[in-house]
């Protein structure tokens, strides 16, 4: 594909700039939903919230990213980049301050619901910046170069977020956005070219609904489902039947309307569907990290925030090396080898996890989470590049939005499902475990036991039946592992659908 007029007339130096003045919007947006994640136990017991209501913490920001994301194509095109990329950065510092300042659940998920809207655009903007600054046998390059960037806040994040909440409360997570907003801000404004607008198509505001509609209805099934016994509850019933209609006359709509909220001709270019399908793993899998590590080793392995944030630290380190080793490869290679060493990386990490005793030392945790970065690392620039590697330059704001909002859809399908997983596996495991208890039962003799014990009386049995529960928890969270690790096996396959680049410079 040929280099645009403004491709060429930067400078390489020019280039490197403008891809850098990105990294601090997208090391902000990283760290706090890494720092969040180990947040989560401790504002869970501050806030007297159950796993359910917490949980919400993390899936309102992420229903908000997938419904408002879409919108970025259309504002892109009215506004110009640069200068929506200045007002999306403002939103998301504004309700990162007023996360701090809220004192119950209902108020931090209302809250971080609007801080999701901003945060929808910061990767598609991001993304389209990128495409439209470098031509495309430097795609690779350059997502590598974004990608090695954003990841330090990967390293450092739940390190730093560990630390500011063993001593400072979970509040003070939020409020570590502002010096990055504020970096993100002074760069976006000095070393990027102020676009001009290119005037946009009328917004399609039927389309924005029916989507909106899908994907809350969506959700509010999978994070009730369980409470409400899911098919059993009409409640679910009429959540399933609104998201299905919805998302059946939205797509209907979309290849209908000559204005779409979303291109359907985008849909169109096999390797953008199978670029995606690999976004949607990296985010499902990313996510469901980012809300089962965190609990599992402060809960159940005993480790407090900040020793927790030093063990996942080897995450961030391991994706920002592979995916500097990433942009160099692509530069020589196609995608599909990389994205099956990120697979492989992801499977093994995931198998490493579900091996987790309450024996385990500190090295094999770390080493685990060291393999899962190398993973995340390698899929998250291999995957955009290959979405991207064959896409017409007409239809990359759409392209973008589109591959956007597909994996904000997996980070909240990750969340919802694996927390689900959780609940149910909690449950049968608590019920097998209380069929066989015995003082001799393998499973039940760990630390957790009671120096004395007495089940002649109601304290005694109050704390077998808290050793229990803890142990089917533990056994919960190794279960989800293991679902992962065979998902990710499963999906190994569709490397084959994906094609070689047209830019010739790359091998197959």
């Amino acid at each position: 594909m040929a280099a645009t007029e403004t491709q060429v007339r930067l400078s390489e130096r020019q280039k490197l700039l403008i891809a850098l003045s990105t990294i601090p919007a997208g090391a902000m947006q990283g760290m706090d939903s890494f720092a969040t994640g180990v947040a989560l136990p401790q504002m869970q017991g501050a806030l007297s919230a159950t796993i359910t209501e917490v949980s919400w913490v993390l899936t309102a920001y992420l229903v908000a990213a997938a419904m408002f994301t879409p919108v970025y194509a259309w504002l892109a095109r009215k506004l110009g980049r640069k200068r929506l990329y200045i007002f999306v950065i403002c939103g998301f510092l504004l309700f990162s301050i007023l996360v701090s300042q809220s004192s119950s659940i209902p108020e931090i998920v209302a809250f971080r619901f609007l801080q999701g809207c901003f945060a929808a655009g910061l990767n598609p903007l991001t993304i389209q910046v990128v495409l439209a600054t470098f031509p495309a046998d430097q795609h690779g390059k350059a997502f590598g170069w974004l990608q090695t960037g954003r990841m330090s806040a990967v390293v450092i994040g739940p390190l730093v977020g560990g630390v500011l909440t063993e001593f400072f409360g979970w509040q003070v997570v939020y409020l570590m956005n502002i010096p990055l907003g504020l970096t993100a801000l002074v760069m976006m404004h000095t070393l990027v070219p102020t676009d001009k607008p290119e005037g946009s198509k009328r917004f399609d505001l039927f389309g924005f609904f029916l989507l909106a509609i899908c994907v809350g209805a969506f959700q509010l099934m999978l994070d009730n489902g369980q409470r409400r016994d899911w098919f059993d509850s009409p409640e679910i019933i009429i959540y399933s039947i609104i998201a299905a209609s919805g998302f059946w006359v939205f797509t209907i709509h979309c290849f209908s309307t000559r204005n779409a909220y979303l291109n359907p001709a985008v849909l169109k270019n096999r390797d953008f569907i199978v670029g995606a399908i690999f976004g949607f793993i990296l985010n499902f899998t990313m996510w469901g990290y980012v809300g089962l590590i965190p609990p599992i080793l402060q809960n159940h392995l005993g480790y407090p925030p900040m020793d927790a944030g030093v063990l996942m630290t080897p995450r961030g380190i391991g994706t920002m090396v592979a995916a500097f080793c990433c942009g160099l490869l692509l530069q020589r290679y196609n995608p599909r080898p990389i994205l099956f060493l990120g697979m492989l990386s992801l499977a093994l990490s995931s198998w490493m996890l579900s091996e987790l005793s309450r024996e385990t030392g500190p090295f094999p945790i770390m080493l685990a989470i060291l393999v899962q970065g190398f993973g995340l690392g390698f899929m998250s620039t291999a995957a955009v590049t290959a979405a991207f590697q064959n896409i017409p330059a007409s239809l990359r704001p759409d392209a973008s939005v589109i591959l956007s909002l597909i994996r904000r859809i997996a980070s909240s399908i990750g969340v919802s499902v694996l927390f689900l997983l959780l609940v149910r596996s909690t449950h049968t495991a608590r019920q097998s475990l209380s069929e066989h208890a015995s003082l001799y039962n393998e499973r039940l003799r760990h630390s957790l036991l009671p120096e004395n014990w007495d089940l002649e009386n109601a304290a005694g049995l109050s704390n077998f039946g808290e050793v229990i529960d803890a142990e089917a928890q533990f056994i919960a969270y190794i279960h989800d592992f293991t679902i992962m690790m065979f998902a990710v096996i499963a999906l190994m396959p569709l490397l084959l659908l994906l094609r070689s680049p047209k830019n010739t410079k790359l091998r197959k």
